[in-house]
């Protein structure tokens, strides 16, 4: 490592306390250490032992997800962990298979050269994950950035940092060099979400929103944006109904609603309009609300009193109360999450912990 001296009077001189500090990037660094000169092979080998790691200690992640979220452990257990701990395995077997392309040029000469295209790691990769499936959404951009051949720094939402921070321990235990996954907390703007979009030697950001876009604008780095919807469902009257009122129970309570693809709104014909509120309105009255150990629960609270206080006034517009049956009824099904819940505190910060009453 080169030293770096002061430049006094015309001479480079060192301190005199003969004292040093290390600057390093090691998110740079890892790119020219081993991780930079594995080959495609011992990367994915890699990758494959930390899908295990995280499988292996499912029931550590399984409690710190549902702790900072207070999701159903029924639903974190069948979707957000084993997804989550797969995106690895998944990226890696498919970074074998991605294909490169080559093209001949005819020439003038007749020496007709050949054009061929070859991959390389990005560089460093800043990752933003959501509050809403912490594990599962961080790792689907963690695990093709670093299948890649790139190093990541990842800022979780300051909601839901556990398993985050926890998937550390399984990169280290799994053989991943030191750099290559780096883990820093913090909030969004003025804080750690903004120094990383800005700082100059991260080369593509992952996440959501304009405000990413126009980071990523000064050096025209790539962004790989994450843009939910705002989601109809449609029913017509040749669907079948059982299925359609499943369907839609799924898509729209899902995590409590706090899904990019769940859905908002519903479109049915008139036809079958009746039935279709009448059936939707008396399946949503069987949602259980619960804390995460409630097997028979399938509904938790929102991720956070902030949130809370977000939503809980939409119920309020003259517009939502003066809506007939279903919305009022739903909405009111809804009012007991917004308000976090029976027998639940709603979280007032990132690190506490929903204590029943």
């Amino acid at each position: 490592m080169k030293d770096i001296k002061h430049y006094i009077n015309g001479q480079y001189v060192g301190s005199a306390s003969g004292k040093l500090f290390d600057n390093v990037n090691p998110a740079k660094a890892a790119l020219r250490g081993p991780w930079g000169k594995m080959t495609l092979e011992e990367r994915t080998r890699i990758l494959h032992k930390v899908d295990d790691g995280v499988n292996a200690r499912s029931d550590e992640f399984l409690e710190a997800e549902c702790l900072d979220t207070g999701k159903p452990k029924s639903m974190a257990s069948h979707i957000d962990i084993p997804r989550g701990a797969a995106n690895f395995k998944v990226f890696a077997d498919m970074i074998k298979n991605v294909p490169t392309e080559s093209f001949e040029m005819p020439t003038p000469d007749g020496t007709g050269p050949l054009n061929y295209a070859i991959r390389r790691p990005k560089g460093v990769i800043g990752v933003i994950s959501p509050w809403n499936l912490p594990l599962l959404l961080m790792t689907w951009k963690v695990g093709p950035a670093l299948a890649c051949g790139n190093t990541v720094v990842v800022k979780p939402s300051e909601e839901t940092p556990t398993t985050t921070a926890l998937l550390g321990e399984v990169m280290k235990e799994a053989g991943v060099p030191d750099g290559v996954y780096n883990v820093v907390q913090g909030f969004g703007g003025d804080s750690a979400g903004a120094f990383l979009t800005e700082h100059p030697q991260v080369d593509g950001f992952t996440f959501i929103g304009e405000v990413i876009m126009k980071a990523a604008a000064k050096g025209i780095r790539d962004i790989s944006l994450e843009l939910g919807g705002k989601n109809a469902g449609l029913v017509f009257a040749n669907f079948d109904m059982d299925k359609a009122i499943e369907g839609t129970m799924r898509s729209a309570f899902a995590n409590c609603g706090q899904v990019c693809l769940d859905t908002e709104r519903v479109y049915v014909e008139r036809s079958i309009f009746d039935e279709f509120v009448g059936r939707l309105k008396k399946a949503a009255e069987g949602l259980m609300i619960g804390p995460p150990d409630d097997a028979e629960a399938n509904l938790g609270p929102l991720v956070s009193l902030k949130h809370k206080k977000k939503s809980f006034p939409i119920t309020r517009k003259p517009w939502m109360t003066a809506l007939p049956l279903l919305p009022v009824v739903v909405f009111r099904k809804c009012r007991k999450i917004l308000l976090a819940g029976p027998g639940w505190s709603p979280r007032s910060g990132p690190l506490c912990r929903k204590i029943p009453q």
